[in-house]
């Protein structure tokens, strides 16, 4: 069977140009027709023989798709989706600016800033100049509290792109955490020409000033705005949160009336609805705290904080059963304890107390425990909260200031509005859209690896074909050919398999997937898949080599001895047949005639992979040790890292009573085949015989490691335990060998002496 990679491209540019058409405007139009240059570039070079060009040509297609893809999903906050993509185009192309930032914005939201900071860093060395890689730098060592760091790249930035509103106020940010209010100040009154005396901006500027403690200065922008524009999204929910940043409870008063005009204007809104409902239950005004935070609840049904402080009122107000199911949610949503400096410890605690007065001590006592674990590890964090803690036994006394804090309104990391409905439609298409472009550019790579004889290569690439397009037309054919050759049997057999039980008059698959399994000694798959290429097997050697020796190993043993006679009846000169007959005649047991095939398959060619080795097997079990001995070294110079022939070379070395030289062939075959249990066993039989105690232990004991279910293995160990004075373990392994004997319903071979 000589099996060949099949060209199944599902679209062509050209084709689905107009079908593109919908999902983007000019700018992507453009970028579709400049990957249709680059892949009539490569299929040109492809037809004329130059395959590096073509590489080349497919790598840029890559690059542009995977960066349009990466776009995508960032634009719709699919942050693992968009990394994949930004460093799949990182890879493909060395031009890769777009997808450097990219990729730095997304471990900017995904909080993972080093990371960040490493895609930026490669950008930059490769363009020192661009500002909005010094910009990016700049967020990425603020949001790590390298705030001198931030400034000197935020400076830079600015000095590249003065007129970049978005690094001056990061650059005023960074002033403000460093305690240089007047430069951050002056920045500010730099900006507002240019941005407008209106709430936007002073809003903007008040969110800075709340984030980085100035809250004084927050109180007067957000008043400023809130002059301007009394109906200004959010503005009263600014202001009262500023208050509570300013005095806490000293400016409860101000901060409700301020919570209250943003609900007089927008009755759904889920942070001053929350945030109103807990200052009320800070004040013990449970009743009216009920609800603002059932309210709040139905608004951000998948946020666990309005459910917990409505559970601890419902606690608080004696209705336990009502507090119940309201704090086993809160605990339900909260995917990471740590949010909120480990908040969910006061949702245990509760839960704890409540259970307890119901009588269900057993689990209230775990809620507790898990309370009191999370507030340690808090504790650990912030020794204050610890005092804290101590004082109050519920936890936090200032819940209020905490959520205060907590609140969103971020100025260097923050999170994209959801784009429309309709807008994430077009987003949601494109996506598709540049996924299978880019898996059809991955599978062309792939075919190419292939054609230049690169199959681990090619198997990666069609891998990754198949991540982004898995639909193409032949690729699961490929991916499973790539893997064949690149003798990755298992891969093959994993891709073959789904594309046989898809489509299972696929022959070629099916006969691809049996001589897979042949090769990953899956005897029994490999009879089930090849049986029905039976009527050509012998129009074909290598299948009816592969399905004669799987039904001597699986299946039908007369008939595999048949099917390889009469192969070799055909095909007489042909060493590897005389060796599977070899091999057929031995499983029967017919060792003389086992021995007389491989040595007529090493007649025809003395290079025949395993003609030694089979050849020895033979002689070995025939007691013929010195002339099986030698035959395994022949088969040793031929193929110095064939582990098997070193370990029965050790075998018969040992027979021969030649110890010494045992375990050096045994040592050789571990150091080729670290996970060669039986060797390992082998050696360290060896070795106890030879008195070396200490060796032999770790011998045995590495064998147990690898394969704990086989009985003598464990006797053995037992006796070198013995030796070693070590009398518990002893006792141990002995026990583990006679219960394992006792569960085999065969002989294992190497039984113990």
């Amino acid at each position: 069977m000589r099996p060949k990679f099949r060209r199944g491209f599902r679209l062509w540019l050209r084709w689905v140009l107009a079908a593109a058409a919908p999902l983007t405007g000019q700018q992507s139009a453009s970028v579709l027709e400049i990957a249709q240059r680059y892949f009539d570039a490569a299929r040109k070079a492809e037809q004329e023989g130059d395959l590096p060009r073509a590489e080349s040509q497919y790598r840029q297609v890559l690059g542009l798709a995977l960066e349009q893809l990466g776009q995508a999903h960032h634009a719709l906050s699919e942050l693992d989706q968009a990394e994949e993509a930004y460093q799949g185009a990182v890879q493909a192309s060395a031009d890769s600016y777009t997808a450097l930032l990219g990729l730095g914005v997304v471990y900017l939201r995904k909080g993972e800033f080093q990371k960040g900071v490493e895609a930026v860093r490669t950008l930059l060395h490769q363009n020192p100049f661009h500002a909005q890689a010094r910009q990016l730098l700049g967020k990425l060592y603020f949001s790590m509290n390298r705030f001198d760091a931030a400034a000197m790249e935020l400076a830079e930035a600015r000095r590249l792109a003065p007129d970049d509103t978005e690094t001056a106020v990061t650059l005023a940010l960074t002033y403000l955490k460093q305690r240089q209010l007047e430069r951050a100040q002056r920045i500010f009154a730099e900006l507002q020409p240019r941005l407008g005396d209106t709430a936007q901006t002073h809003i903007l500027f008040g969110a800075a000033y709340r984030e980085t403690d100035y809250p004084e200065q927050a109180v007067e922008a957000f008043k400023r705005a809130i002059a301007l524009n009394p109906a200004y999204p959010r503005v009263h929910y600014y202001l009262g949160l500023a208050y509570l940043s300013q005095g806490g409870r000293n400016m409860i008063p101000e901060a409700i009336e301020a919570f209250q005009q943003e609900l007089q204007r927008n009755p759904n809104e889920y942070l001053a609805h929350y945030l109103l409902g807990l200052v009320y239950v800070e004040q013990r005004r449970l009743r009216e705290a009920l609800p603002h935070l059932e309210r709040a609840a139905e608004l951000e049904p998948g946020k666990p904080d309005a459910f917990l402080y409505l559970g601890q009122t419902y606690y608080l107000l004696g209705e336990t059963d009502k507090a119940l199911p309201l704090l086993q949610r809160a605990i339900e949503l909260t995917s990471d304890p740590k949010r909120n400096q480990y908040q969910i410890s006061k949702a245990h605690y509760l839960l704890g107390q409540a259970l307890q007065r119901r009588g269900q001590t057993d689990e209230a006592r775990k809620h507790l425990a898990l309370a009191a674990s999370y507030k340690a590890k808090a504790a650990v964090e912030d020794q204050e909260r610890l005092r804290t803690y101590l004082r109050g036994g519920m936890g936090g006394s200032d819940p209020l200031q905490g959520a205060a804090d907590n609140m969103e309104g971020k100025v260097v990391i923050i999170a994209p509005e959801p784009p429309p409905p309709e807008e994430q439609r077009r987003l949601r298409q494109a996506a598709r859209f540049y996924a299978e472009l880019a898996g059809n550019a991955y599978n062309a790579l792939g075919l190419l690896r292939a054609r230049a004889g690169d199959f681990p290569r090619a198997a990666r690439m069609l891998e990754l074909a198949e991540r982004w397009a898995p639909n193409l037309p032949d690729l699961a054919y490929n991916l499973g050919l790539a893997r064949f050759k690149a003798q990755d049997y298992a891969g093959a057999v994993a891709a073959l398999q789904k594309l046989v039980a898809s489509r299972p008059e696929h022959s070629s698959a099916r006969m691809l997937l049996g001589l897979s399994c042949f090769f990953n000694d899956n005897y029994r798959c490999a009879v089930e898949q090849l049986r029905s290429a039976s009527r050509q097997a012998l129009e074909d050697p290598q299948l009816a080599y592969a399905l004669g020796l799987s039904e001597v190993y699986a299946g039908d043993r007369d008939r595999g001895l048949d099917l390889l006679k009469a192969l070799s009846r055909k095909y007489p000169q042909v060493a590897d047949i005389r060796l599977a007959l070899g091999r057929a005649h031995a499983v029967r047991g017919d060792l003389e005639e086992a021995a007389s095939e491989f040595s007529k398959a090493l007649q025809l060619d003395p290079a025949v992979p395993d003609g030694h080795y089979y050849l020895g097997l033979a002689l070995l079990r025939r007691s013929r040790f010195p002339q099986a001995a030698e035959e395994f070294r022949q088969e040793i110079h031929r193929n110095p890292r064939h582990s098997k022939a070193h370990f029965h070379l050790g075998l018969t070395l040992a027979l021969l009573d030649r110890l010494p030289d045992a375990v050096g062939s045994f040592r050789t075959a571990v150091e080729l085949d670290p996970a060669y249990a039986e060797a390992w066993y082998e050696l360290g039989k060896a070795l106890l015989k030879l008195g070396k105690i200490e060796e032999a232990l770790a011998s045995l004991e590495r064998a147990v490691q690898l394969d704990a279910n086989k009985s003598y293995v464990h006797y053995q160990l037992s006796q070198a335990y013995l030796k070693a004075g070590r009398t518990q373990a002893a006792q141990a392994a002995l026990a583990r060998y006679r219960e394992l004997k006792a569960q085999e319903t065969t002989r294992v071979p190497g039984p113990p002496p």
